[in-house]
């Protein structure tokens, strides 16, 4: 499953290395049948739900373990992973957070060491440092700085200074200590791809325990997807001729049997926003690449492509909208609520708030008409500079000027009819 970058289409003019600059904002909608999306632990793996409202409810985490699964399985380029396994110093897309992890061994890892001590000696190297002021350095501080074979640094007042240059030798401890915990916070984003995307607490134990530095904020956040409509929980008992061990076979006897439960919706259409900040992506250094591989493994996470497959989930999930909203600045051209308002699906429901086949749960994909904007946005503001909408309509020239849109929403997966009458299919 080889993976081709399209900066042609969705990134013109920008290099796979450059760090994103502008917002993005992103609808996704997936449904699910005849299986379990999101099993709830505190209702015996039952599915996800509403109480209020009944609909159905899948977690960011859940999601965001679909996106790790995906790049544990198999690498942007298509190879095959192992999860958990050792990689060297250049591979971006290594999984911190896996199946039976210790974080503070991942944190303490040779690799994160190595890649620590190469950005830390590089900022050493730097043009930061005048002549005068290595010389500075070497006369306040004792050498070396730090040992990072053993994953300790320890920074020590040069002997036999005192008053105003004891100050100073304070002050460079502390900076110089600053510097290592953020070479380690720029190690751990540059090699796990899962705390360049969501971030990561990493203060707790090891290396960055208590450190500003171990809260790692990613520039990607998904919220909770929600179902448009009630979904119904069926309920199945299951059988297994089968036991565990002895013990219970001489208990149960001739009969091996052992029974259990199996949960599924026979149908839900889920949607959920993603939101992306380019102000924490300059500090993870989450790239075009970055953003192209989340895209693309947002369209082959779920059961369609049986990538995170189980017998709860035969394929029974998939991607039926994603539509990206690209801001001209950091700071977002609109509100989130506007541009995902030009995303549009609703029921085909009866009077009686029933759908055609009599029942108040939808049946499939068939029961929901959806549009969704693809090409440049417009804004309008009112007088206060306040957005009050947002539409894909050009407005006129206003004083000569030709409106200019800030935004572009580009409908990557789309799987209603488009105005035009045709049907989109997966340009990734």
């Amino acid at each position: 499953m080889s993976h081709t970058y399209h900066f042609s289409t969705l990134w013109t003019g920008k290099s796979a290395d450059a760090v994103v600059t502008e917002r993005h904002d992103i609808a996704l909608l997936f449904d699910a049948t005849n299986c379990n999306p999101n099993g709830d632990p505190d209702t015996g793996n039952m599915p996800r739900l509403q109480p209020d409202t009944l609909h159905g409810l899948v977690t960011d985490v859940c999601l965001k373990r679909k996106v790790r699964n995906f790049f544990s399985q198999h690498a942007p380029g298509g190879q095959p992973r192992v999860e958990g396994s050792a990689r060297d110093s250049t591979d971006r897309y290594a999984v911190f957070i896996h199946e039976n992890a210790v974080i503070q061994t991942n944190l303490e890892s040779s690799a994160v060491r190595q890649r620590a001590k190469h950005l830390f000696n590089a900022w050493l190297a730097s043009d930061a440092f005048s002549v005068e002021r290595r010389a500075e350095i070497r006369r306040l501080l004792d050498e070396p700085l730090f040992d990072l074979d053993d994953n300790t640094y320890e920074i020590k007042p040069g002997s036999g200074i005192n008053g105003e240059d004891k100050k100073k030798a304070e002050k460079l401890k502390k900076d110089f200590t600053d510097r290592f915990d953020k070479s380690f916070r720029d190690a751990l984003a540059d090699l796990f791809f899962d705390i360049r995307y969501f971030g990561a607490v990493v203060s707790t134990e090891g290396p960055l325990k208590g450190s500003f530095y171990g809260q790692i904020r990613g520039p990607l956040q998904i919220t909770f997807a929600e179902s448009l409509d009630k979904i119904l929980q069926l309920d199945f008992s299951i059988t297994r001729c089968a036991v565990a061990n002895e013990a219970e076979a001489e208990k149960k006897g001739d009969d091996n049997r052992t029974m259990g439960r199996k949960y599924v919706v026979p149908y839900g259409l889920y949607r959920c926003h993603i939101h992306f900040s380019p102000a924490f992506a300059a500090k993870t250094g989450f790239n075009y690449g970055d953003f192209d591989n989340f895209l693309f493994a947002l369209t082959r996470c779920l059961g369609d492509f049986n990538v995170d497959g189980s017998s709860a989930r035969p394929g029974g999930m998939r991607v039926v909208g994603l539509v990206d909203f690209q801001h001209k600045d950091a700071l977002g051209n609109a509100p989130a609520h506007k541009v995902f308002d030009l995303v549009k699906v609703e029921g085909k429901k009866c009077s009686d708030g029933k759908f055609a086949s009599g029942s108040e749960f939808p049946q499939g994909l068939h029961d929901y008409t959806g549009s969704a904007a693809d090409g440049p946005i417009y804004v309008e503001k009112n007088k206060y500079e306040q957005v009050v909408a947002c539409s894909t309509i050009k407005p006129p020239p206003k004083d000569g000027n030709e409106a200019v849109s800030p935004i572009d929403a580009r409908r990557l997966i789309w799987s209603w009819e488009t105005p035009d009458g045709k049907q989109l299919g997966d340009v990734l």
